[in-house]
């Protein structure tokens, strides 16, 4: 009884709900919802900035709705309230034991702090010095150290389906290029293998079993290219790719960071002419007795914080989000991130995040929820300090960022008077920001729609023309309607 009771009253609401978008009056606002994908979920918030503003919406805005990558919006404040604008993580080379010749009787340490944007180049640097101290042998190991996080590298929700794209990379202490690496696939000819290419010097081991199938056969078999992951950084592919495509881009997750940088420093090494006789091995307990050798510092955080958010880069926003509860004492992990971020918003905005649900500070996880409301007290902050780095680095509509290609917002009157987040997951799409009306004033506002499910007719005419998918029919029009009424 209770299920059909709970059944009924959500047929009701829907009802109400579909029956109010159906009554509104043309030219209003509300008239707009109808254009939404049907079934949908949608919250909305707009609120002006300036004194004398006209336009303010509360529409559903304490519904509690994935906040998808707009939820970056709340792990770069609070980083750059917790670690300041000019916060740089560093990395450093350490050794233990003494000098005899050439040779190094002991062992050397690299202490890895999650650095994002920590690259091979900068690996290839600290191991030169090495070179530089005149040494060509090292009797013990090399260790990687990644005491700076504990628990788990990917976040609790984050799809499966998922963990083996770039994307989805693990949140390690050790990031090297981004844990990612860049391949491809070359369709061939029909009921042929598709040639696979991964540079050479990517230690990673791909098994390819893509058959390539023509377009037809792909829609009749609903065959797909899939991946699974084994242990280390192995992988297999298979399914199949259609031939009407010349090349397919693929980029893969490092599935083990310690196990890829490891490969990458025995390469370095050998190329460095440094024998090593023990093992290069992850730890995260390196003991005492080191020698500080060198260190280099990743760029600011102002800079990160430009990167995470107009590229949208989980991997960027996760290493903050950990980094948060490390520096603040505690064990670098999601919950303790999630905790330390939540105390900081909370302390500024003066209000509690409840009942929101964090679980990461990517988005990517499907347990998130957060309400357009809490969005809009974060913006809303925000906007009293223009000059902070989280500001400055939003992305703006047609010229930067995940906004610059974005259908809705590339021509006029859009264009340029948008500074916003965008947030997309499977089923929702986000966006949040601010915009200026055609009279000046500035607006802060949250369009967030979720539950999206589309007829094949709508998907084959999104195809065609993107402004033809409903949800971004109904965002253009409801930005151009704030616009010119603002």
């Amino acid at each position: 009884m209770k299920l059909r009771f709970f059944l009924l009253l959500f047929v009701s609401l829907a009802t109400i709900n579909n029956s109010a978008r159906a009554q509104a009056p043309a030219g209003s606002w509300q008239s707009l919802l109808a254009l939404a994908p049907t079934g949908s979920q949608i919250g909305l918030r707009v609120e002006p900035l300036d004194a004398g503003g006209s336009v303010r919406i509360d529409y559903q805005s304490d519904l509690l709705l994935p906040p998808a990558s707009t939820l970056k919006l709340l792990t770069a404040y609070a980083a750059e309230l917790q670690l300041g604008s000019d916060f740089r993580y560093q990395t450093r080379l350490w050794r233990r034991g003494q000098q005899q010749s050439n040779r190094w009787q002991g062992d050397w340490r690299l202490e890895f702090s999650s650095a994002p944007d920590f690259s091979r180049a900068q690996l290839s640097q600290l191991l030169e010095q090495i070179k530089l101290s005149g040494i060509t042998q090292i009797s013990g190991d090399l260790l990687l150290d990644s005491s700076a996080f504990d628990g788990y590298d990917r976040g609790n929700g984050w799809p499966w389906n998922n963990l083996g794209v770039c994307y989805s990379a693990p949140a390690a202490a050790i990031i090297l290029d981004g844990n990612c690496v860049a391949a491809s696939l070359t369709p061939n000819a029909p009921g042929t293998v598709a040639r696979f290419f991964v540079p050479p010097h990517q230690p990673l081991d791909v098994t390819n079993e893509v058959m390539t199938v023509t377009l037809q056969q792909q829609l009749e078999t609903l065959c797909e290219l899939e991946m699974d992951t084994g242990p280390g950084n192995h992988y297999r592919l298979h399914g199949c790719v259609a031939n009407n495509r010349k090349i397919v881009p693929l980029n893969f997750a490092v599935n083990d960071p310690v196990a890829f940088t490891r490969d990458v420093i025995a390469q370095q090494l050998q190329e460095l002419g440094i024998q090593l006789q023990g093992q290069i091995r992850g730890v995260s307990d390196a003991g005492s007795n080191w020698q500080a050798v060198m260190q280099l510092e990743s760029a600011p955080l102002s800079q990160l914080l430009t990167t995470m958010l107009q590229d949208s880069d989980n991997l960027f926003a996760d290493s903050l989000l950990k980094t948060l509860s490390n520096q603040a004492g505690s064990p670098g992990n999601f919950r303790n991130g999630v905790r330390v971020m939540k105390d900081r918003l909370e302390e500024t905005l003066g209000q509690r995040l409840e009942p929101a649900t964090l679980a990461d500070g990517s988005g990517l996880s499907r347990d998130n929820l957060l309400q357009p409301a809490q969005l809009a007290a974060v913006l809303r902050q925000l906007a009293r300090t223009p000059a902070s780095s989280s500001y400055q680095a939003l992305a703006v509509a047609g010229e930067s960022g995940t906004l610059r290609y974005r259908s809705t917002l590339r021509k006029p009157p859009l264009l340029g008077n948008v500074r916003a987040k965008s947030g997309t997951i499977n089923g929702t799409s986000n966006l949040a920001g601010y915009i200026t009306g055609a009279s000046g004033q500035r607006y802060l506002f949250v369009l967030m729609v979720s539950g999206i499910s589309l007829s094949d007719a709508d998907r084959r005419a999104s195809w065609r023309d993107p402004l033809q998918h409903p949800v971004r029919a109904f965002e253009k029009a409801m930005l151009e309607w704030i616009y010119q009424r603002g």
